[in-house]
């Protein structure tokens, strides 16, 4: 009879229909640097020349870890969690933390959860659980920003200054995807400015105004062709 009266009380408190949102889409952009046409300085080892997609989410952040609790308790810690949907009057996000991979905990008796809710009128924050209920508090710290988001097929491609002997030059070529370089796809190449001060690679072209061992000043004539 008390195990009854427990599930029954319990019921009642997460109770409500609610169901997690899948509707959100990444943010994707394509970016060049330096601009074209522009005298730019550029030292050994850094980027002469990147190109690419980035892709940017929204996340909530929890600055220290949160126990949102009435008779059964959901355990969220502290970090990023990334945003999966949103209606009208909600945004949800997902159960495990995006640095470390932790996930909300619960206690022995809760149902399990399935998302993260906030509400767009007063910020009030739920567990939203597998059975449809929902357990809120509305004194919860937390807070939104994007946050780059580096397991979304981002692509890059880098020209890199090695520096200088003689009259030769020496620029390493990378592709970047996720963040990680790809080896198959890295290359380093010379070139003598006896020959001409204007160079490509892969669509780029630089007109070279002046390259030392330390750094090189040029301009980017094109970019590379986006894939």
């Amino acid at each position: 009879m008390k195990k009854l009266l427990f599930i029954t009380l319990l019921s009642f408190i997460l109770g409500g229909c609610n169901s997690v949102k899948y509707n959100y889409v990444v943010d994707k952009k394509q970016f060049s640097y330096p601009a074209l046409n522009v005298i730019t300085k550029t030292f050994v080892g850094d980027d002469i020349v990147r190109q690419g997609t980035v892709a940017a989410r929204d996340v909530i952040e929890f600055p220290h870890t949160t126990v949102i609790s009435r008779i059964v308790d959901y355990t969220i810690q502290a970090g990023e969690y990334p945003k999966v949907g949103e209606d009208e009057n909600y945004m949800f996000f997902g159960l495990k933390e995006l640095n470390s991979g932790a996930a909300v905990g619960k206690s022995i008796f809760a149902d399990i959860p399935a998302g993260i809710r906030t509400d767009k009128r007063n910020n009030d924050l739920c567990i939203i659980t597998t059975k449809g209920g929902s357990l809120c508090n509305s004194n919860i710290i937390f807070s939104y920003h994007k946050k780059k988001a580096t397991n979304q097929n981002t692509f890059q491609q880098v020209l890199i200054y090695n520096g200088k002997i003689g009259n030769k030059i020496n620029i390493a070529y990378k592709e970047f995807n996720d963040d990680y370089a790809r080896p198959a796809f890295s290359n380093n190449v010379e070139y003598d400015l006896s020959n001409s001060r204007n160079i490509r690679y892969k669509g780029v072209e630089l007109k070279v105004i002046r390259a030392t061992n330390q750094y090189i000043e040029y301009k980017v004539l094109s970019n590379f062709n986006f894939k």
